[in-house]
């Protein structure tokens, strides 16, 4: 199983026009389903998704790396549980988008399964029974939905398995991570 995670300040996806999910600050999960892909990946997979640490703490501001390299350790920093130094910079990478009571909007995507000789990408690696491919997307929603706690299932939201669709985002950063689950 393959994700790319991209940090959004907001992002929506449509079919046929019409916009079918929709969310503010959070993150976008482009998910594909490869072949033998388990319930035991899904589970993997939408954990580390929900507990992904890529967002700023309150305190920490927005910080570039350029800024903290250029004030030096003493400007921005301060202790860590391990007696080292934490700079604003690791600050910046704090949170999980649960901890930040985000959202997250969850595209399936076998393209993401493609090989590409030559020039003409081949899909072999992606899941090709689409029911199974839908049961494993929808588990990984429901594992991320469970990340949240009870009464915030609307925090994560879907696109349309195996529709044709058009997924528009305000990139936060960028941050744009990949995951695999093996």
């Amino acid at each position: 199983m393959h994700a790319v995670i991209q940090r959004v300040r907001s992002a929506s996806v449509s079919v046929d026009g019409s916009v079918v999910s929709k969310i503010n600050r959070g993150i976008v999960v482009l998910l594909g389903v490869e072949i033998g892909d388990t319930i035991s990946d899904c589970d993997m997979l939408a954990n580390k998704i929900a507990n992904l640490r890529i967002f700023a703490s309150p305190a920490s501001g927005s910080v570039t790396p350029s800024e903290s390299e250029s004030a030096g350790s003493s400007g921005v920093s301060t202790p860590s549980a391990d007696g080292g130094e934490m700079t604003r910079l690791d600050k910046q990478w704090d949170r999980s988008v649960v901890s930040i009571d985000g959202e997250i909007l969850c595209i399936s995507q076998f393209t993401l399964l493609a090989s590409v000789k030559k020039n003409k990408p081949s899909f072999h690696h992606a899941e090709r029974q689409a029911a199974v491919a839908n049961e494993l997307y929808e588990r990984v929603m429901d594992k991320m939905r469970s990340a949240f706690g009870e009464g915030k299932d609307n925090k994560v939201k879907p696109g349309v398995f195996g529709a044709y669709m058009q997924v528009s985002l305000v990139n936060d950063g960028p941050v744009t991570i990949q995951l695999t689950s093996r």
